[in-house]
C-alpha cells in the first residue's frame, strides 16, 4: 500500500488539507431548546447557583479569571499560533505523520476511502460532536478502518465516558479482531504538576502506539472571542466559562529560546473547522486549560492517552 506524503496533503498556509464537514441542519427540537428554553432557564439556574452554592461560585470566580486573562492575550494573536515553519516541523514529526501515512497494521478494504492517499483527520459535523470526531481522529489513525467505526455522534462529555466508548468501539471493530486492544489512561489536569503533565505528553508523543486526546476549555486559551451577534446569546458566556472540548494532540515542537526549554509549543488538531485545523500553544498556557474545573464533574479536565496493544 502506498504511503501518503505529507507534502501532497499542504494547503499553502502549511495546513493538512482536510476535508470540510457538509452542512447538518439543527433538528427543530433542538432549536427550540438552544434559542427557546436555555436562553430563559440558564441565567436563573447560573445566578441561583452563584448565590447559594460557594464551591459553584468559588468554581466561576476561577473559571472567569482564566477566561479573562486568555481575552487579554489569546494564543490567536501571537505569532506561533498557526506559523508555517512551525507546522512544517510538526509535520515531519513521527506523532503528527501517523496522522497522515498508514500503518503497517491497517486493515485494507476496497471499500474505504482509508486506502486512499487522504488525511486520517477529520472535523466535527455539528455542536457538540467533537469527542466522537476525535475518536475518529484516532483510531483512524492507529489502524482501525473507518468504515468499521461509527459515525460521529453527540454526547462524549467526560473523559471517564469517553474512554468507555472509544474502547468499546475499538473491540467492535474488525480490526480489533487481529489480536489488538486499546488502553486508555486518563491524567487529569489537577492531579500532577506541570513537569509530570509535561513529561507524560513527551512519552505519550514518543510511543508510536499512543495517540493523546486533549478534554480543555478552549476559551481559556482564545477567550472570549467577542465577534459577532452571537456574544449576545445568554448562552454564550456560559459556554466559554463551562463548555469543554475534545481534540488530538499532533505533536510538540520545542521553542527555540533557551529560557523556554520547558515550555515548548503543543500542536492541537481542532475538531472545529471554524480555527482551520492545526494551531499551537505553550504547554504551560495547555497545563492551565486542561486544569480547569467542570463544574459538572467537580473533576478538571484532563489529557487521555490512548494506546494500542498487542493481546
Amino acid at each position: 500500500m502506498n504511503k501518503a506524503t505529507p507534502s501532497t496533503m499542504m494547503d499553502n498556509k502549511g495546513q493538512l488539507a482536510v476535508a470540510l464537514p457538509s452542512h447538518q441542519p439543527m433538528p427543530l427540537l433542538t432549536k427550540l431548546l438552544f434559542y427557546g428554553v436555555l436562553p430563559i432557564a440558564l441565567p436563573i439556574v447560573v445566578s441561583y447557583k452563584m448565590l447559594t452554592d460557594k464551591s459553584y461560585r468559588l468554581t466561576t470566580t476561577s473559571l472567569f479569571s482564566l477566561v479573562n486573562g486568555a481575552t487579554k492575550k489569546p494564543c490567536t494573536d501571537e505569532w506561533y499560533f498557526q506559523d508555517v515553519g512551525l507546522l512544517q516541523k510538526l509535520w515531519s514529526l513521527p506523532s503528527a505523520a501517523a496522522y497522515i501515512q498508514k500503518s503497517a497494521d491497517t486493515v485494507p478494504d476496497s471499500s474505504s476511502s482509508d486506502n486512499d492517499n487522504t488525511p486520517l483527520l477529520e472535523y466535527q459535523v455539528r455542536e457538540g460532536y467533537c469527542g466522537s470526531a476525535t475518536q475518529r481522529c484516532i483510531l483512524k489513525s492507529l489502524g482501525y478502518p473507518s468504515n468499521s467505526i461509527p459515525d460521529q455522534k453527540g454526547g462524549e462529555s467526560k473523559p471517564d465516558l469517553w474512554c468507555e466508548h472509544v474502547k468499546q468501539i475499538a473491540k467492535e471493530s474488525t480490526h480489533g479482531a487481529d489480536g489488538m486492544e486499546i488502553e486508555t489512561t486518563i491524567v487529569r489536569g489537577s492531579d500532577v504538576t506541570y513537569e509530570e503533565f509535561l513529561s507524560t505528553l513527551r512519552q505519550g508523543l514518543d510511543n508510536p502506539n499512543c495517540r493523546i486526546c486533549c478534554n480543555y476549555l478552549r476559551s481559556a486559551l482564545t477567550g472570549l472571542e467577542l465577534t459577532g451577534l452571537w456574544k449576545f446569546h445568554p448562552l454564550f458566556f456560559v459556554l466559554k466559562l463551562y463548555g469543554g472540548h475534545f481534540s488530538p494532540i499532533l505533536g510538540m515542537v520545542e521553542q527555540d529560546d533557551k529560557e523556554e526549554k520547558d515550555n515548548p509549543f503543543i500542536a492541537i488538531f481542532d475538531t472545529n473547522h471554524k480555527y482551520n485545523g492545526a494551531y499551537f500553544v505553550p504547554c504551560r498556557r495547555l497545563y492551565d486549560a486542561v486544569s480547569s474545573i467542570d463544574v459538572g464533574s467537580k473533576k478538571s479536565r484532563a489529557i487521555i492517552l490512548v494506546e494500542k496493544k498487542s493481546v
